[in-house]
Protein backbone atom coordinates (compact mmCIF):
# COMPACT_ATOMS: atom_id res chain seq x y z
CA UNK A 1 0.00 0.00 0.00
CA UNK A 2 1.03 3.49 -0.72
CA UNK A 3 0.10 6.41 1.66
CA UNK A 4 -0.15 9.89 1.49
CA UNK A 5 -0.16 11.83 5.07
CA UNK A 6 -0.68 15.82 4.83
CA UNK A 7 0.01 17.48 8.15
CA UNK A 8 -0.39 21.33 8.45
CA UNK A 9 2.67 22.53 10.65
CA UNK A 10 2.03 22.86 14.52
CA UNK A 11 1.24 25.79 16.37
CA UNK A 12 3.47 28.96 16.08
CA UNK A 13 4.28 32.10 17.69
CA UNK A 14 1.78 35.31 16.53
CA UNK A 15 4.98 36.76 14.52
CA UNK A 16 4.78 40.36 15.85
CA UNK A 17 7.67 41.85 14.42
CA UNK A 18 8.70 39.04 12.36
CA UNK A 19 7.91 37.77 8.46
CA UNK A 20 5.41 35.53 8.62
CA UNK A 21 7.97 32.92 6.35
CA UNK A 22 10.08 33.33 9.98
CA UNK A 23 7.76 32.27 12.69
CA UNK A 24 8.99 29.68 14.78
CA UNK A 25 6.78 27.13 17.10
CA UNK A 26 5.69 27.76 20.08
CA UNK A 27 6.15 24.91 23.08
CA UNK A 28 2.58 23.97 22.68
CA UNK A 29 3.21 23.44 18.77
CA UNK A 30 6.78 21.31 19.50
CA UNK A 31 4.33 19.36 21.63
CA UNK A 32 1.90 18.97 19.35
CA UNK A 33 3.92 17.97 16.56
CA UNK A 34 5.56 15.63 18.78
CA UNK A 35 2.30 13.72 19.92
CA UNK A 36 0.89 14.00 16.01
CA UNK A 37 4.52 12.03 15.23
CA UNK A 38 4.72 9.51 17.95
CA UNK A 39 0.76 8.27 16.79
CA UNK A 40 1.64 8.02 12.92
CA UNK A 41 4.65 5.89 13.92
CA UNK A 42 2.22 3.59 16.33
CA UNK A 43 0.10 3.44 13.23
CA UNK A 44 3.11 2.25 11.08
CA UNK A 45 2.88 5.30 8.97
CA UNK A 46 6.62 6.85 9.69
CA UNK A 47 7.49 8.60 6.26
CA UNK A 48 9.69 7.18 4.04
CA UNK A 49 9.69 10.61 2.05
CA UNK A 50 8.76 14.39 3.14
CA UNK A 51 7.60 16.98 1.22
CA UNK A 52 7.81 20.47 3.19
CA UNK A 53 7.84 24.27 3.20
CA UNK A 54 10.86 25.90 3.82
CA UNK A 55 9.18 28.56 6.09
CA UNK A 56 10.52 28.29 9.75
CA UNK A 57 7.41 26.57 11.12
CA UNK A 58 7.46 23.85 8.88
CA UNK A 59 10.85 23.24 9.79
CA UNK A 60 10.45 22.88 13.30
CA UNK A 61 7.59 20.84 12.86
CA UNK A 62 10.08 18.71 10.53
CA UNK A 63 12.46 18.74 13.43
CA UNK A 64 9.75 17.69 15.70
CA UNK A 65 8.62 14.52 13.09
CA UNK A 66 12.35 13.56 12.61
CA UNK A 67 13.25 12.23 16.06
CA UNK A 68 9.70 9.27 14.68
CA UNK A 69 11.07 8.13 11.31
CA UNK A 70 12.84 4.92 11.53
CA UNK A 71 14.94 3.85 8.72
CA UNK A 72 15.59 5.73 5.18
CA UNK A 73 13.64 9.10 4.27
CA UNK A 74 14.28 11.43 1.82
CA UNK A 75 13.47 14.91 2.79
CA UNK A 76 12.34 17.44 0.00
CA UNK A 77 12.50 21.17 1.71
CA UNK A 78 10.84 23.36 -0.60
CA UNK A 79 10.78 26.99 -0.57
CA UNK A 80 7.69 26.65 -3.51
CA UNK A 81 5.40 24.99 -1.07
CA UNK A 82 5.32 27.87 1.22
CA UNK A 83 3.01 29.80 -1.12
CA UNK A 84 1.32 26.59 -2.64
CA UNK A 85 -2.06 26.55 -4.09
CA UNK A 86 -3.46 23.17 -3.83
CA UNK A 87 -2.95 22.70 -7.58
CA UNK A 88 1.07 23.15 -7.07
CA UNK A 89 1.14 20.89 -4.27
CA UNK A 90 -0.77 18.04 -5.53
CA UNK A 91 0.97 18.19 -8.76
CA UNK A 92 4.51 17.92 -6.48
CA UNK A 93 3.03 14.95 -4.78
CA UNK A 94 2.30 13.45 -8.34
CA UNK A 95 6.39 13.60 -8.46
CA UNK A 96 7.57 12.09 -5.81
CA UNK A 97 7.98 8.40 -4.77
CA UNK A 98 7.80 6.38 -1.64
CA UNK A 99 5.45 4.70 0.11
CA UNK A 100 4.48 6.97 2.92
CA UNK A 101 4.68 10.11 2.20
CA UNK A 102 4.20 13.21 4.34
CA UNK A 103 3.31 16.89 3.25
CA UNK A 104 3.88 19.32 5.99
CA UNK A 105 2.40 22.69 4.64
CA UNK A 106 -0.12 25.56 5.42
CA UNK A 107 -3.37 26.35 5.95
CA UNK A 108 -5.48 26.78 3.96
CA UNK A 109 -3.89 25.06 1.29
CA UNK A 110 -3.16 21.99 2.82
CA UNK A 111 -6.91 21.86 4.31
CA UNK A 112 -8.20 22.20 0.63
CA UNK A 113 -6.03 19.21 -0.69
CA UNK A 114 -7.24 16.80 2.36
CA UNK A 115 -11.40 18.03 1.58
CA UNK A 116 -10.38 17.70 -2.23
CA UNK A 117 -8.70 14.07 -1.76
CA UNK A 118 -11.18 12.66 1.02
CA UNK A 119 -14.41 13.94 -1.43
CA UNK A 120 -17.68 12.50 0.16
CA UNK A 121 -16.09 10.76 2.57
CA UNK A 122 -14.35 14.31 4.13
CA UNK A 123 -16.84 15.23 7.02
CA UNK A 124 -14.48 14.95 9.96
CA UNK A 125 -12.51 17.79 7.51
CA UNK A 126 -15.63 19.72 7.31
CA UNK A 127 -14.86 21.68 10.52
CA UNK A 128 -11.09 22.53 9.75
CA UNK A 129 -7.60 21.58 10.27
CA UNK A 130 -5.81 22.63 13.03
CA UNK A 131 -2.29 22.85 13.65
CA UNK A 132 -0.44 19.61 13.68
CA UNK A 133 -3.80 17.77 12.18
CA UNK A 134 -2.52 15.09 9.87
CA UNK A 135 -5.09 13.33 7.22
CA UNK A 136 -3.76 9.90 6.08
CA UNK A 137 -5.00 8.61 2.26
CA UNK A 138 -4.13 5.04 0.93
CA UNK A 139 -3.44 5.56 -2.59
CA UNK A 140 -4.61 3.06 -5.28
CA UNK A 141 -3.44 3.60 -8.81
CA UNK A 142 -3.22 7.43 -8.88
CA UNK A 143 -4.50 10.27 -7.48
CA UNK A 144 -8.20 9.49 -8.49
CA UNK A 145 -8.24 6.18 -6.79
CA UNK A 146 -7.28 7.82 -3.35
CA UNK A 147 -9.56 6.66 0.02
CA UNK A 148 -9.39 8.93 3.19
CA UNK A 149 -8.58 7.06 6.18
CA UNK A 150 -8.78 9.30 8.64
CA UNK A 151 -7.30 12.48 11.03
CA UNK A 152 -4.44 12.08 13.57
CA UNK A 153 -4.41 14.93 15.94
CA UNK A 154 -2.00 15.79 18.78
Amino acid sequence: MRYFIIMRHAKAEAGENKLDFDRSLVERGWNEADSTARQLAEHGLTPDTILCSAARRTRDTLSAVMPHVTGDCIVHLRRSLYEADVTDLRDALRKVTGQRVLVIGHNPTVHELALEFAGQDGAALAHGFPTSTAAVFTLGFGLDTIRFDGLITP
